[in-house]
């Protein structure tokens, strides 16, 4: 599966779309969280095959529950055999998959795309994400917030956010807030 998923990211930055999507269709059938959430972005967007927003809706549900478990079970290794029980790379590799399938699934939410859209659910999946070190979820948080997007407007909120995503990076000139 590590293989195909290689061969998925090698072959889209190489612009071989249908070929990437083959090979990441694979991998993420055998399971892999990061495999299931580009195949999952290959199904929403066409890469390589004809885009079925809803498949990829269900990919990305998949990628979460994937990399949620692992998450958890690198929690319960650290319970078990303290902090050098765990690699600190696969640690924060399965933390940013986790957040960027939440944070995906929420833009999914967000343009109803493959879901029926729900803005304020949305919002709810940019949160978390944002909170488990996802910038463009914060930025998108902080947006929400600003502009009553599936919340009342919070100007506080929507500072706090943006400030949030400003320190990991977002570029935030031009915003007024």
């Amino acid at each position: 599966p590590e293989t195909h998923l290689q061969l998925g990211i090698e072959c889209h930055e190489r612009g071989a779309l249908q070929e990437s999507t083959y090979h990441l269709r694979l991998a993420a059938r055998a399971g892999l969280p990061t495999a299931m959430l580009l195949y999952a972005l290959a199904c929403r967007h066409g890469w390589g095959m004809r885009p079925n927003a809803s498949e990829g809706v269900s990919w990305l549900q998949k990628a979460v529950d994937s990399a949620q478990l692992e998450v958890a079970d690198d929690e319960d290794l650290i319970k078990k055999g303290g902090p050098k029980a765990i690699n600190r790379v696969d640690q924060k590799t399965h933390k940013a998959q986790f957040a960027l399938s939440v944070y995906e699934l929420g833009v999914s939410y967000m343009n109803g795309w493959g879901v029926r859209q729900d803005k304020a659910l949305a919002l709810r999946c940019f949160e978390v994400a944002g909170n488990w070190g996802d910038p463009d979820a914060l930025a998108e948080a902080g947006f929400c917030y600003a502009e009553g997007i599936g919340c009342k407007r919070d100007g506080k909120k929507a500072a706090w956010f943006y400030r949030r995503a400003e320190r990991k990076g977002v570029s935030m000139a031009g915003n007024s807030w």
